[in-house]
């Protein structure tokens, strides 16, 4: 039949019949007459594609969607957020910007204009404190306030306009695939002007009150087509209503969040949490209380000696440090993790310090809490430029290795704000496999006054409240363990995870036996 189809005397489908593929040459129909395009020296094949071996597996991260709780009437409304993996490690480049993309819920009720004011709250936002953008209620384009002023105006042929800001940002605004605008707000380029840093900003239109007021399912259904229509895949689950948000280079780390912190932004703990001290542990000792009589005055036996009676009296014999981690300062997700500081004695055990940072473990072993690691060591050596730490070796940028052995690899940091070395120590606890670093201003370790830095694996248990504080406790109590230092009293109280270190490498402790106070 192919042989036999001819148009104008022209056959368009005979041609050699094959098995499989065996031809690098691609040809293309131009016209009836039989002129083609051919194409040499291509390989066809998924190997001469590039697509052999391709990894097509993404990860994702699942939020719990409660749609009664989602919208709360008037501006107060809610922002679910996502980063992508240069927004979330700060690796923002021209070539792959850093990307937050935020998903309002806007009720159709707010104002003039849909979207309302929750919209132009988040785009001043972004745009940084003290920014005033307005709206026109007339034409809804975005206008000037007394701080924050458009230099110029532009609206293309497809209907994209673009503002551009005294500031130096630049916000463009398109037609969203739900019907409402998208703000993509630009604010750091490169030396050519092309953005490193953006957010955009989807609203999503909810209408919860009168005839049109939507159901829970609607609901769900309109913010799935708005995270859709920024090139996410969305998955809604059947039990439970939880969204699953993949593809779109988003940053989705093991476990993205807690039971506890917040479904709709999942926050990161910043600040150190520095020990406070507090009695750990008492004992009992015995006493003797002078006798006096009917009058107040003391009793003396026959030599002349105040008479006494033994009694047993309970004393503080231990005082610790102690950290309450409330769970939703618990983030792991980069770019810093929780970090929890305890003081020790200092040079009287050469050591100065002990530096918790929570690591996330990780399928391909990687070390999650690089930055805050990094960050750690930057302060403790007045380094510059920025120490950076090998999140799958763990090694110390810029520094050179001077000496390596069974006990671990030192680094030597020369670039000082002071112009003194700094030397770093790296190694692997035998007991608990962490990675830990001591940092000092002698090479000879563990010499000298040390600070330490231990990066504690853990791997969340998302299960419940219950057993996300769990999954943090066992590990950190047994990292210090592993440090000599005592965990008694370490417990999860009323939702918060309480850390407490003593023994004779913390300060405040007192030896058991001692007589700190009454």
């Amino acid at each position: 039949m192919a042989s036999s189809a001819t148009f104008n005397g022209v056959n368009l489908l005979a041609g050699g019949l094959v098995n499989g593929v065996t031809s690098n040459t691609a040809s293309t129909a131009l016209d009836v007459y039989g002129g083609s395009l051919k194409v040499a020296g291509h390989n066809a094949t998924s190997t001469g594609l590039g697509l052999s071996g391709l990894n097509v597996d993404q990860a994702g991260v699942t939020l719990p969607f409660d749609s009664e709780a989602l919208v709360t009437a008037g501006p107060a409304t809610t922002t679910l957020t996502l980063n992508n993996i240069a927004q979330a490690t700060g690796t923002g480049t021209a070539q792959n910007p850093a990307v937050q993309y935020q998903f309002v819920a806007e009720e159709t009720d707010t104002g003039t204009n849909n979207p309302g004011s929750s919209t132009l709250a988040n785009i001043n936002a972004a745009i940084g404190a003290g920014s005033d953008l307005k709206w026109d209620p007339t034409t809804g384009d975005l206008t000037s306030g007394s701080n924050t002023v458009i230099t110029s105006q532009y609206t293309d042929p497809n209907g994209v306009k673009l503002y551009k800001l005294s500031s130096g940002a630049a916000i463009q605004v398109s037609q969203g695939s739900n019907g409402d605008p998208v703000y993509t707000l630009s604010s750091t380029f490169d030396a050519l002007g092309n953005p490193t840093a953006q957010t955009v900003i989807t609203p999503v239109s909810i209408d919860t009150s009168g005839a049109g007021k939507m159901d829970d399912k609607t609901i769900s259904d309109t913010f799935i087509a708005a995270i859709s229509g920024q090139g996410f895949h969305v998955d809604r689950s059947s039990t439970d209503g939880a969204l699953t948000i993949s593809g779109g280079n988003i940053y989705a780390p093991a476990s993205s969040s807690s039971p506890d912190v917040s479904a709709l932004t999942n926050a990161i703990n910043t600040a150190p949490l520095s020990g406070l001290v507090v009695p750990v542990a008492t004992a009992i000792k015995t006493i003797p209380v002078p006798q006096t009589d009917e009058n107040g005055h003391l009793v003396y036996d026959g030599d002349g000696n105040v008479e006494s009676t033994n009694t047993t009296e309970s004393f503080i014999s231990t005082y610790g440090q102690q950290v309450s981690l409330p769970t939703a300062q618990a983030s792991l997700a980069d770019p810093f993790a929780t970090q929890m500081d305890f003081n020790t004695k200092g040079q009287s055990v050469g050591l100065d310090g002990y530096q918790l940072v929570l690591n996330q473990t990780t399928t391909d072993g990687t070390l999650s809490s690089s930055k805050t690691i990094g960050r750690s060591i930057q302060n403790l050596t007045d380094s510059n430029p920025e120490i950076t730490i090998d999140p799958t070796t763990g090694h110390v940028t810029p520094s050179k290795i001077i000496s390596q052995s069974s006990a671990g690899t030192v680094f030597q940091i020369s670039t000082t704000a002071s112009g003194n070395p700094m030397y770093v120590s790296l190694g692997v606890d035998g007991t608990t496999g962490n990675l830990t670093y001591s940092v000092s201003a002698s090479s000879e370790f563990p010499q000298g006054e040390t600070n330490n830095i231990v990066a504690v694996n853990v791997t969340p248990d998302m299960t419940s409240s219950a057993t996300y504080q769990n999954s943090l406790l066992t590990p950190i109590v047994t990292a210090l363990k592993s440090a000599g230092i005592t965990t008694n009293g370490s417990s999860i109280n009323a939702g918060t995870l309480s850390i407490v270190a003593s023994g004779t490498k913390i300060a405040g402790s007192v030896p058991s036996g001692g007589s700190h106070g009454r």
